[in-house]
């Protein structure tokens, strides 16, 4: 028999099949261009790495400016609560209260020279 008497070998399947049986990486194509290929890959990686880091110093500011505002109306509170004590008829009544010697100025402060 002479080649063009003989059958033609059958290529067996497609581009499924080539990345199957893994001969896909015996393809001159992607042997030549590896280096392009696993430049493109590490720069996913760190794209992605990147990506997630954000991400994540996001929440991280989302939670502290949460907690900024729960410290900010906590302040509020106590600053509130501390003036109301601080006034002079709060202070005149807990001074009855406790039965302390101190007592209100009848008499006006006058100037020492």
């Amino acid at each position: 028999m002479t080649q063009e008497q003989q059958p033609k070998k059958k290529k067996k399947g497609g581009f499924f099949y080539k990345i199957y049986s893994g001969n896909i990486l015996r393809d001159e194509r992607l042997t030549k261009n590896a280096g392009l290929f696993a430049l493109v890959l590490f720069y996913a990686i760190i794209y992605v790495s990147n990506r997630y880091a954000y991400h994540q110093e996001l929440h991280k500011i989302a939670d502290l400016k949460d907690d900024v505002k729960i410290l900010k109306y906590d302040i509020l509170t106590r600053q509130s609560e501390l003036s109301g004590k601080g006034r002079q008829s709060n202070i005149e009544k807990y001074v009855k209260e406790s039965e302390s010697e101190l007592g209100i100025a009848t008499r006006p402060p006058f100037l020492i020279e």
